[in-house]
């Protein structure tokens, strides 16, 4: 094939791709595809032609779905049907083309009578919306004792309670996720060995509080308004006064399983 025969193909293709695309977008259905890092292959959204992350179209798919899309895509299910999420009046529809790649179809919301409406897993699900805002707001925010009881003896029991009612696999299986993260990071002093946590600072214990949700050194400095130097240090000596000296342990795993 000569020079001129490859470019008059891709000019095809090309041409091809953005008859598709007008098609789609004429009937409201917009098209992301993506890989599992978060990066966007390909979409046909207007005015987000410099989209190159999923997080750039967080206002189309939602937070709590982006959420969980994200917990998704680091499993290996294979999901033939897709997965089916609902945001404001628009219906998304996640498919898994291959062990890499994603694309999400976005469309109108049916009529509520349509077969394909929200089942009521979804809404129990959107019920935690304000446990999860609250909890990534004390996150962001460094606050941790102010709002770490109400997080143990109101949100994490809600979480409980809506999964053992809900029957959708995928939902459940996020809510494991988020059950996991929230307990563990709202554990007492006490359930971690009082002799280890004796050797720590306070800003020590903060900084492993902090770990065990599973934050950066970089989200962890912006929420104490400390450099990211100073919490590697932390990292060192929290290493250092437990006793981790093989490099191979994370930190993370071996804070949670003090408190298990």
């Amino acid at each position: 094939m000569t020079t001129d025969q490859t470019k008059q193909l891709i000019e095809q293709l090309e041409m091809k791709i953005s008859s598709f695309q007008y098609v789609l977008a004429y009937r409201n259905i917009f098209v992301i595809s993506f890989f599992s890092s978060g990066e966007i292959l390909d979409h046909n959204y207007p005015s987000h032609e410099t989209a190159t992350q999923l997080d750039h179209f967080s206002f189309l798919i939602g937070q709590d779905n982006l959420a969980a899309i994200k917990a998704l895509i680091k499993t290996s299910v294979s999901g033939l049907d897709g997965w089916k999420f609902f945001n404001r009046d628009l219906k998304l529809h996640l498919f898994r083309v291959n062990q890499t790649l994603w694309h999400i179809e976005v469309g109108s919301l049916e009529e509520e009578n349509d077969a394909h409406y929200p089942s009521p897993d979804f809404a129990k699900f959107y019920s935690l919306t304000e446990t999860l805002t609250e909890f990534r707001e004390w996150q962001d925010s460094g606050e941790i004792d102010e709002v770490l009881e109400r997080i143990r003896s109101q949100h994490l029991p809600q979480i409980r309670q809506v999964k053992a009612t809900i029957s959708d696999p995928i939902l459940i299986m996020c809510l494991d996720l988020i059950e996991g993260i929230v307990a563990s990071a709202v554990n007492d002093n006490g359930d971690i060995d009082t002799s280890l946590y004796a050797l720590l600072t306070p800003s020590e214990v903060q900084v492993a509080k902090f770990i065990k949700v599973g934050m950066s050194t970089k989200e962890i400095a912006q929420s104490l308004s400390v450099a990211s130097k100073t919490v590697e240090n932390h990292r060192n000596s929290l290493r250092s006064k437990l006793g981790i000296t093989n490099k191979g342990i994370n930190l993370r795993n071996y804070l949670i399983s003090l408190s298990a």
